[in-house]
């Protein structure tokens, strides 16, 4: 009987032994190309110089028929080398996919001290009063898509805006 119970604990470790590289490389795989340090929506740019900034940071927007509804602004961090190629898809309430925002690769180099890339994408077409979902991509050098996390704004009317924002306690 104590024969059998240490062939039984021998196996146990045996198997344990075995699947602990696998459980091990687990982690390693939870590394991304990239990181998200910011997101944020905005209803108005300006240029300043050759660079383009939001003017505000808002929590819901306005749809619009036409023309601009805002833009979804991206602060990231390349942690690894090579051609990133980030797309953004944009999900209505429902779950259905409606169009992405796609981004011009850009490149990582080994030699970057501060590998931070900023990607602003505005929003226009018939956005119709709900909430739409933001699931960012990142593909390295044409390997696999990334997800790096989800994003969500209210397009809300004017008329609900006002009665939301009246609704709200007051801050200090």
């Amino acid at each position: 009987m104590r024969t059998f119970s240490l062939m039984l604990l021998t196996l146990f470790f045996g198997v344990a032994g075995w699947t602990n590289p696998v459980f091990g490389n687990e982690k390693a795989s939870l590394r991304q190309p990239a990181y998200i340090s910011n997101a944020y929506f905005s209803d108005k740019m300006v240029e300043q110089g050759d660079a383009v900034q939001p003017t505000s940071v808002v929590k819901s927007l306005q749809p619009r028929s036409r023309g601009v509804a805002g833009y979804f602004i991206l602060d990231l961090v390349l942690t690894s080398t090579g051609s990133h190629h980030f797309k953004v898809n944009i999900i209505d309430h429902t779950g259905d996919k409606i169009t992405d925002l796609d981004f011009p690769p850009v490149q990582a180099n080994k030699n970057d001290t501060l590998p931070l890339y900023t990607a602003a994408g505005g929003l226009s077409g018939a956005f119709f009063p709900g909430l739409w979902f933001f699931k960012v991509y990142d593909q390295l050098d044409g390997g696999l898509w990334d997800h790096l996390g989800t994003f969500s704004i209210m397009m809300i009317t004017p008329e609900a805006e006002k009665e939301a924002q009246a609704v709200q306690p007051k801050t200090l």
